[in-house]
């Protein structure tokens, strides 16, 4: 029994031992880590804009903000670099919207809708200004923005390689409550317009 206790008394100081003196081999001075902090917010910008835009409040339940990160004066450089992101605020923790990778369901971005917000005809151009705010269009690219509804389902058209049509499938129940949102890279062609 005493074996035991004495075992299990030297791993403990054993492990005790190693976590102190590998994080004492982590630490950096406190002059340094100030000058550090110095250099960082001298080359560092970074701006929080709550985006207002009345699509974007009358259809997400959660405040989305715009953050841009600028870098500049590394390396004596005077070019800067620029880092956005579009961000929602639940109100317990920020997050970022999905990412679209090829055929992408998006079960949060349908979470975040509004319950009282239904998508028709009149409300189809708001809901594509929202999308607008949200998963912008990069500026190289040609606008090939449209939507429309199809077999029970809005199109929100975004992009179109070699006559494939990429964008957002929207199902809504027979009311115009969204069930489902998700990024198709290619839409079926009976599907398209």
């Amino acid at each position: 029994m005493v074996r035991i206790h004495k075992n299990i008394v030297g791993k403990s100081l054993v492990g005790i031992f190693f976590l102190t003196t590998s994080s004492a081999f982590c630490q950096i001075d406190i002059a340094v880590n100030s000058r550090l902090d110095n250099f960082v917010q001298e080359s560092c910008k970074i701006s929080y804009n709550e985006i207002t835009s009345k699509s974007v409040t009358s259809i997400l339940k959660y405040e989305v903000f715009h953050i841009i990160q600028e870098t500049k004066n590394i390396y004596d450089e005077k070019e800067k670099s620029v880092n956005e992101f579009i961000v929602i605020d639940n109100g317990e923790k920020v997050k970022r919207f999905e990412h679209i990778k090829t055929n992408t369901s998006l079960p949060k971005l349908t979470s975040y809708i509004r319950e009282d917000f239904t998508l028709n005809q009149e409300t189809a151009p708001v809901f594509q200004s929202m999308l607008d705010y949200i998963y912008p269009i990069a500026e190289w690219k040609p606008d090939k923005r449209e939507f429309f509804f199809k077999n029970g389902k809005w199109y929100f058209l975004r992009d179109a390689y070699f006559r494939s049509k990429q964008g957002f499938e929207v199902s809504v129940d027979p009311k115009g409550k969204i069930t489902h949102i998700c990024y198709k890279m290619k839409w079926d062609e009976p599907d398209s317009k």
